[in-house]
């Protein structure tokens, strides 16, 4: 059962259960309950707008931030939204031609320009940066050979690298363009008509359009949060485990596929040893924008002492970035971006494991299958039978390591139709009484203060945020940090 639930863009396979989770086509999970009214179809934050690319008329559901007045119930236009002091901000660099290149932050001063990653023909790459960065596109062979600079400025996240295009000669341009096989200029032309569209879309709502378009739309539902404070709930019946089953009966899940299915009329895997048939989780709205909720009680204190002495017999390793920020391939993290240690645990690791993901998938509204793999009668009008989560990520932070901002979505390959990225991220914390350590927003928006909203962990609660807007854009205000633990440790898995 649930109040409201979230959801991702365009009819495609899945994202990361932080649990962190990619969109997929597929329904609502109806057979809970929860608190969201039906009628309640369409995000009101969307506006229709019709245009013309050069293909015709088209329509958009854009997303247009409400008025922060909003967020405090009070009427539109009678408070002003703060200045965050973190300035940092979403980069996207596209490369519009058809040969590869090399991605370089230039640190200026007549150093070196610093290897960020290689970039192939009419693909894009992207990072967390800052106003005022620079950054280069340079010849795959020859280092020395710049092809074109960028200057990070407020506001502007997408920025292009189009050798073809003579400003004020559309001749020049066409003739340029003339060199291009049928298949680079399908590719060209599609990053074209992005750009084009992105136009239109800085127009209405204010920010740049992340994704390629079109883009599918959302066919998952999002949690609403327009106001500080509102609540939703969501019922499961993955209630809490209140004794930890011993090691003869807490064994790997070997089932598969259609196996695993438990109709709601069935007890839950080791019933004997939970408390209650149901569980009420409830949703409490710290952010509007970005979407950020907090859910107290998601773990029961035997459930994180389980996932602990999973721990203990894992070793754990630095963990890494997405990206290869600093041109290495393995995702590795030389630049103190990421400072703490981690491993993952399969849902399949014992039937606790698996019931967090049934009660995670019964908060999201999803069917519990999309988080494993299915078998071959489960949701065929899915295509993919892949899961749309990940392996549990166990992070450990001892004294002084952080992950710096950051953003939970990438940016896809030109060729992927369906656009996967994460759109929803769930955090779960294993402990609480450290100093530091806290989950933080620093660009949330608000009122009163140009701080970050921060979250304090607290042992079994959960925080859940989206990555994705309703209108299938990635959300620049979900950057977030793990803030340095300044004393003791920190324990979450996400």
């Amino acid at each position: 059962g649930y109040g409201y639930r979230p959801v991702r863009a365009g009819c495609s396979p899945p994202a990361l259960l932080s649990i962190i989770l990619f969109g997929s086509c597929v329904m609502l999970n109806s057979a809970l309950e929860h608190s969201v009214e039906d009628k309640i179809a369409r995000d009101p934050t969307l506006v229709t707008r019709e245009f013309d690319l050069g293909f015709g008329p088209e329509s958009f559901d854009f997303y247009v931030p409400p008025d922060v007045s909003q967020c405090y119930r009070e009427e539109a236009g009678s408070k002003v939204a703060r200045k965050p002091k973190f300035n940092g901000m979403s980069g996207k660099f596209i490369n519009m031609s058809p040969h590869t290149v090399k991605w370089y932050w230039d640190p200026g001063r007549g150093e070196p320009g610093i290897l960020m990653a290689i970039c192939p023909p009419f693909e894009a790459v992207g990072t967390a940066t800052f106003p005022s960065h620079r950054f280069y596109f340079a010849d795959d062979e020859d280092p020395n050979k710049i092809l074109t600079r960028f200057t990070v400025v407020e506001g502007q996240s997408v920025m292009y690298y189009d050798p073809f295009v003579v400003e004020g000669d559309e001749k020049a341009t066409r003739r340029n363009l003339e060199s291009l096989t049928l298949d680079e200029y399908e590719k060209y032309e599609k990053r074209a008509r992005t750009m084009r569209f992105n136009e239109i879309y800085r127009e209405t709502t204010g920010r740049d359009y992340l994704p390629i378009y079109p883009r599918n739309k959302l066919t998952h539902f999002l949690w609403p949060a327009d106001y500080y404070g509102q609540q939703h709930w969501a019922t499961t019946k993955e209630t809490h485990f209140v004794d930890i089953p011993p090691n003869t009966k807490a064994k790997k899940i070997t089932a598969q596929g259609e196996e695993r299915i438990l109709a709601e009329s069935e007890p839950r895997l080791l019933q004997e040893y939970r408390k209650d048939d149901v569980l009420n989780m409830t949703l409490t709205v710290l952010s509007c924008a970005p979407r950020v909720f907090e859910i107290d009680n998601f773990l029961s204190e035997a459930e994180v002492d389980h996932i602990i002495e999973l721990a203990n017999a894992i070793n754990l390793r630095k963990s890494t970035t997405t990206g290869g920020g600093d041109g290495n391939t393995d995702g590795s993290d030389s630049t103190g971006t990421r400072t703490s240690k981690n491993s993952w645990i399969d849902r399949e690791r014992s039937p606790v494991v698996d019931a967090i993901y049934r009660r995670a998938a019964d908060l999201l509204l999803l069917d519990e299958s999309l988080l494993r793999r299915r078998g071959k009668t489960e949701l065929p009008e899915f295509g993919s039978k892949k899961a749309i989560s990940e392996s549990l990520q166990l992070v450990h932070y001892e004294n002084s390591q952080q992950y710096t901002a950051h953003h939970d979505y990438g940016f896809g390959d030109i060729e992927d139709e369906e656009q996967e990225e994460r759109y929803a991220t769930l955090l779960l914390y294993l402990n609480e009484g450290m100093t530091g350590g806290e989950t933080c927003f620093p660009r949330w928006e608000n009122a009163e203060t140009s701080d970050g909203l921060c979250a304090t962990p607290k042992k079994g609660k959960a925080v859940l945020f989206f990555s994705l807007l309703p209108d299938g854009n990635m959300d620049d205000l979900s950057q977030h940090a793990a803030e340095p633990v300044t004393d003791g440790e920190k324990w979450l898995i996400n």
